[in-house]
């Protein structure tokens, strides 16, 4: 069967598109990896799975990206462009430098909240711990341990009063949660927050998701956004192996790891990783400071050897294009479809008609026009009812060259030429 043009014009429209952008990504994989080779320490090649699985797969990809470079493709969101994935470079001679964040804290279990503690004060590792305002960190004895956190010279942040989204908040809802947060923080630490002049603000959102309203609130209230550039979802799966090659291969210099304090067995978890991550990195120079600290002594005019600004945004570009060219092939498809329904039903009102007439000329014995029966005045409100003007019954020349149509129009051949 000949395919019409239209199609053959739609067909290769899309395939070109969704080749671009293919291309476009494995472009930006390409640079991606290219560039990490010239960076000290940064070994993205190395990233892969250990025991397999999609999970893994899809975090060995996404870093194989950066994470900083999604970033770029989020930042066009207008309420994800103060979101911070990592810092540049540390200014002067202070070597890499990586921060450790734990979201969470503290958890159900304080036992093995203040093993964490305990093991971070051994290997001499100060941390950001993103705090979650619930019923785990306001009751008397969890208050002390919060203070106690503070007073060994870790750092806290605001994850919200629950570990779930805030998006669905109004300003007003998440305004009051910010300062429900804020109120019980300072109870527990018994002082102010942030503790010192050189410490941020910092929110990390639950779940990773922003809002308009979150981001009016917080830029309102001085807040700093922090995500991160090495995360793997090491509250998920089990695979401490795996965590650990995402640390020690995607880390440079301003990274800005995610980890979550764990419950129970799982915490041994983060302990294994940590075992694994810190004396592998302390051994390429890498230093470990809190979030503030890290941002304190960024060079903000030196690009992160993490980043491909200029594949990424060539990335979205043909990503944009190919969404527009797809959403214009589906819904002229669509619309094809619509008027070849209401054209269809036109045309079964005026072949009733017109066998009527047939009937009624032939003088057969005991036909009579009734009231009831289509007349032509009934045929022209029938085609103004379906949407088609009239002396347009069948206007669907836009269609026609649509496989949709020429089945259609065959259908309609085979009953007329069966009609009497």
């Amino acid at each position: 069967m000949k395919i019409p043009s239209s199609n053959k014009c739609a067909c290769c429209t899309c395939c070109v598109s969704l080749l671009v952008l293919l291309l476009n990504l494995v472009l930006a994989v390409v640079l991606r990896l290219t560039a990490a080779g010239g960076c000290e320490g940064l070994r993205v090649q190395d990233i892969g799975p250990v025991r397999g699985g999609f999970s893994e797969v899809n975090w060995s990809f996404v870093h194989w990206l950066g994470m900083r470079n999604l970033g770029r493709v989020l930042a066009w969101i207008p309420w994800n462009r103060r979101v911070l994935f990592g810092a540049p470079p540390a200014v002067g001679s202070l070597g890499p430098q990586i921060a450790f964040t734990f979201d969470d804290a503290i958890g159900n279990n304080a036992t093995t909240f203040v093993s964490l503690l305990d093991f971070l004060d051994e290997e001499k590792v100060p941390a950001t711990f993103f705090v979650i305002a619930n019923n785990n960190t306001v009751a008397p004895d969890r208050q002390l341990i919060l203070k106690d956190a503070s007073d060994r010279g870790h750092e806290l942040g605001n994850h919200g009063l629950l570990d779930d989204f805030m998006t669905t908040m109004s300003r007003d809802e998440f305004e009051a949660a910010v300062d429900q947060w804020e109120s019980s923080v300072k109870n527990a630490i018994q002082g102010d927050w942030p503790v010192s002049p050189t410490q941020w603000k910092w929110f990390r959102p639950p779940k990773g998701m922003m809002s308009g309203a979150m981001d009016e609130v917080l830029t309102a209230r001085d807040y700093h956004i922090a995500l991160g550039d090495l995360y793997s979802d090491d509250w998920a799966y089990e695979d401490e192996a795996f965590h650990a090659r995402i640390i020690k291969s995607g880390a440079c210099d301003g990274s800005v790891t995610i980890l979550h304090v764990m419950d129970g067995e799982r915490t041994l978890r983060t302990l294994d990783i940590l075992r694994d991550v810190i004396p592998a990195l302390r051994a390429r120079g890498f230093s470990f400071v809190r979030l503030s600290d890290l941002y304190n002594t960024a060079h903000e005019d030196m690009p992160s050897c993490a980043e491909c600004p200029i594949c990424m945004d060539a990335f979205v570009v043909s990503l944009m294009v190919s969404l527009l060219v797809l959403c214009f092939w589906v819904g002229k498809l669509a619309w094809c479809t619509q008027r070849r329904v209401k054209s269809t039903v036109v045309s079964s009102q005026a072949r009733v008609v017109t066998n009527i007439r047939r009937r009624l000329s032939s003088g057969g014995p005991g036909i009579e026009l009734s009231p009831t029966e289509p007349t032509d005045s009934a045929l022209l409100a029938v085609s103004t009812q379906s949407g088609l003007p009239e002396g347009s019954t069948n206007d669907t020349k836009d269609c026609e060259d649509s496989p949709l149509s020429q089945r259609t129009g065959r259908s309609e051949h085979k009953v007329s030429a069966a009609e009497p």
